[in-house]
């Protein structure tokens, strides 16, 4: 809900847990675990938590209200994002990623629909509601996944090798191909399809369906998805470097 913080005097986003979920202990310990894991998180580019509690029998904290809707709905919008903003928009998402990861937090849901922005177009990552700590617990039951499935590694998938911050990084090369091209690189109404897909495939070269895109904005992508852990780049403070290299070489 959008609310008024009265101690503050701002407008907030205010997220609530049903109180007919309080008996479901696994969905209770998920919320108060996004509470913490924002609450540790303060970068320009994370939604940020004004903290939370509780009122009577209802679970509530309070976040940052953004105004400039999601990357999900610019994309709708725009069928496809030019590179400049894709590596604009990158750079801050990666900038997001490296303060998370190095808070020992994991998202595990990163997807144009989690990619707030606000009016002036800062990116703001949210929805923290799968993050994994370092000294977590596992929340979903075995053999079952909550995550997006367009948007999954194949060690999200298959439990080998243990999701990692690189987890992210490969959901990362998923969105930066859907800015680039309008679609995830793989698209299926059926889930085990999907899977298969994230496992066997190889996925499609950016530049098949968008030829404005740099070669080297294009390789970035490829290896942000390659199916081995050890193949992607070595962070996100990585990743950044190599969107940073893009804009130099084609300037030059």
């Amino acid at each position: 809900f959008r609310a008024r913080h009265a101690n503050l005097n701002k407008v907030v986003a205010l997220k609530l847990l049903p109180v007919d979920l309080n008996e479901d202990t696994r969905l209770v310990k998920r919320f108060e675990r996004e509470l913490k894991v924002l609450q540790k998180l303060r970068h320009k580019n994370i939604v940020l938590c004004y903290g939370g509690g509780r009122k009577g029998k209802q679970k509530f904290y309070a976040m940052e209200y953004v105004d400039g809707g999601s990357m999900a709905d610019l994309i709708r919008k725009k069928g496809r994002l030019s590179w400049e903003e894709t590596v604009d928009y990158g750079l801050q998402l990666c900038a997001a990623l490296e303060h998370a990861h190095e808070h020992g937090v994991v998202h595990r849901d990163l997807k144009p629909a989690n990619l707030f922005l606000t009016k002036d177009g800062t990116l703001k990552l949210g929805d923290f509601g799968l993050a994994r700590t370092n000294d977590a617990t596992q929340l979903t039951a075995a053999g079952k996944t909550m995550n997006t499935f367009a948007y999954m590694s194949p060690e999200h998938i298959c439990g080998k090798p243990p999701v990692s911050h690189k987890t992210d990084l490969y959901a990362m090369g998923c969105v930066f191909f859907e800015m680039l091209t309008g679609r995830p690189p793989f698209v299926s109404e059926n889930p085990a399809t999907l899977f298969h897909m994230h496992l066997s495939e190889t996925p499609p070269r950016v530049r098949s369906e968008n030829m404005d895109c740099p070669i080297w904005l294009e390789s970035l992508v490829q290896d942000l998805l390659a199916k081995p852990v050890d193949n992607r780049p070595l962070d996100a403070l990585a990743v950044a470097t190599q969107l940073e290299m893009v804009r130099e070489k084609v300037a030059k």
